[in-house]
């Protein structure tokens, strides 16, 4: 709240034209960085795209590369089942002799010699027991103590249907391929072929994807790493089949990966490498952006003091108007609202002229009027001493009735013109009383009336003149062109927390549409000078005086029974806050 309090007092102590400034720059600020950034991150993404695509593809070409390659291995350790003299031999076909072992001796040579990728071959035989061993260090083939081919590793490869081979990585070279000569009839094993592959091929690999800053992990089909770059622990479980981002020893890798048939191909490339040219085109954005921003900035302190000029001129005109001069006008022009608000403010001030001119009339004709106030209190003493003169020469001529008609307009007249707003229900029903007592003279048979009142209620105040109105209107709308007798009823009933008071009369019934409007006008606020006995004008008090506490209700008609009903619901626990209580 405190934050909200020094917002609103910088604010209101501020120039619009300052405020529209520091908006407009804020909003041009965070325009143009949304942009850059927007227009980074879109580069950067079709960068990484890009270098994705063209890393899939090498790297797919490798791989078909380097499956050929390992299907040329796969190929090469069937050489020597397609001699016919070698087969016999480990057939039992021929006789072993030391002429059959130098011809397997030189086959196995002129095997390992045929390649320049061979680290050293070894040959299993199981018929008899021998192993032949050559490698790159000598020149001669050795013979070795026979061990078992089930010991060796993947024997359990090799040595299976329907491939009987093994290919798999060597940290001593780059692939160990094993493979099983078998009797073709029988399955049953005859020789078992052995060598290991240099590490020229991923040697060669590495180095070429070095050169474009990427670095390339080998394994291995059950995740053995065959390379050592150090990305390698866990790098296998990590990446997946589709390309990814991933972090190795806090930097940003770019990921993608080639499955082989025996192997598993990783190319890392760093991301720092591949937005290389896109963070040097931010810093270029950036200065570019910030040099758009200057000349926007400009132009939007220009047009906001153009468009500003207006309204500032307007404030001293205003100004003028509070220090008193309504002579000259104000004629602005630079917008549709700017020239309205211009008009208005010339519309004020003549209004402002004209009322303070008619409040100065005003002035004049209210002490005119208290001068008149004054030489016109005389009349009611004149007219009730008229009254008590009428009265006393009635008495004195022996007329009772006239002195008691007398008497009761003359009651009646005091009580209309006595001041207060509330008075006792007891003192209102007695001139109630008093009223229609002198209609019953005017009018005779034609006219009855009674009044019921609950004494509980008798000491309630309620508004002055109230009942009294209604009876009148009983009177003058229930007899107008009637012949018939009218009896009015008069209910003061008393309920818990309210008072119900109800003025009844069998006389004309109101009309549909004139009792909808008497309806809405007890529902309006309003205050009519000229009838101000009204029932407009008396919800119009209940309002004031008891707020939404009290209401006015008008029946007639098929509404009430073919009879007028007007009741008055009030509170019991009366506001006083209109005027003193009269009793």
């Amino acid at each position: 709240m405190n934050i909200r309090n020094r917002l609103s007092g910088w604010r209101n102590h501020t120039r619009i034209r300052t405020q529209l400034s520091l908006i407009g720059g804020a909003v041009l600020v965070l325009a143009c960085g949304l942009l850059i950034l927007y227009s980074y991150l879109s580069q950067k993404q079709a960068n990484e795209q890009h270098e994705t695509a063209a890393m899939e593809r090498v790297i797919a070409l490798e791989g078909q590369n380097l499956q050929e390659y390992v299907d040329d291995l796969s190929t090469f350790s069937l050489h020597m089942r397609n001699d016919f003299a070698f087969l016999s031999y480990l057939s039992g076909d021929i006789t072993s002799d030391y002429s059959a072992q130098q011809y397997i001796e030189n086959m196995l040579r002129q095997d390992f010699y045929s390649r320049q990728d061979l680290v050293w071959m070894e040959l299993y035989l199981v018929q008899p027991q021998l192993l032949l061993r050559i490698d790159s260090a000598g020149k001669r083939v050795l013979s070795q103590p026979y061990q078992d081919p089930e010991t060796l590793e993947d024997a359990d490869r090799f040595l299976s249907a329907p491939t009987y081979l093994s290919v798999s990585p060597d940290k001593n070279g780059f692939l160990r391929v094993t493979r099983t000569i078998i009797n073709a009839p029988q399955k049953t094993p005859l020789a078992v072929v052995r060598f290991l592959v240099g590490s020229q091929v991923p040697v060669s690999l590495s180095e070429s994807h070095a050169g474009q800053g990427e670095i390339l992990c080998l394994f291995g089909a059950d995740g053995t790493p065959v390379t050592d770059t150090g990305k390698e622990p866990s790098l296998f479980g990590t990446v997946g089949q589709e390309s990814s981002v991933l972090s190795l020893q806090g930097e940003q890798y770019l990921a993608v990966s080639h499955e082989l048939k025996d192997l598993r191909m990783i190319v890392l490339k760093p991301l720092a490498l591949i937005n290389d040219a896109v963070n040097r085109t931010l810093s270029m954005n950036v200065l570019i952006g910030f040099t758009g921003l200057l000349f926007m900035t400009v132009i939007l302190l220009i047009s906001i003091r153009h468009l500003t000029r207006p309204l500032s001129d307007l404030s001293l005109r205003i100004q003028d108007i509070g220090h008193g001069d309504f002579k000259s006008d104000a004629h602005l022009q630079g917008s549709q609202e700017v020239t309205g608000l211009s008009e208005e403010v010339n519309r004020m001030t003549a209004n402002l002229s004209d009322l303070i001119r008619q409040n100065y009339l005003s002035s004049l004709n209210e002490r005119t009027a208290q001068l008149s106030a004054l030489e016109a209190q005389i009349n009611p003493h004149f007219l009730f001493n008229t009254l008590q003169a009428i009265g006393s020469e009635a008495l004195n001529a022996g007329n009772q009735d006239v002195y008691r008609m007398i008497t009761a307009l003359a009651a009646l007249l005091r009580y209309t013109i006595r001041g207060g707003n509330l008075i006792a229900l007891s003192t209102e029903l007695e001139y109630v009383r008093k009223y229609l007592s002198l209609q019953k003279a005017r009018f005779g048979d034609r006219l009855g009336f009674d009044i019921q009142s609950d004494e509980s209620l008798m000491s309630m105040e309620v508004p002055k003149l109230g009942l009294l109105a209604l009876a009148e209107n009983a009177i003058t709308h229930g007899m107008a062109d009637r012949m018939e007798p009218l009896t009015i009823t008069i209910v003061c009933r008393a309920m818990p927390d309210w008072a119900d008071l109800r003025v009844i009369n069998n006389g004309n019934c109101i009309p549909p549409e004139k009792l909808k409007e008497l309806q809405d006008s007890v529902r309006e606020e309003s205050v009519n000078l000229e009838k101000n006995i009204g029932l407009g004008n008396l919800a119009t008090r209940l309002r004031l005086i008891y707020g939404d506490k009290a209401r006015l209700e008008i029946t007639s008609g098929s509404e009430s029974g073919q009879e007028t009903m007007v009741k008055l619901i009030i509170p019991r626990e009366v506001r006083r806050h209109v005027q003193n209580i009269d009793r």
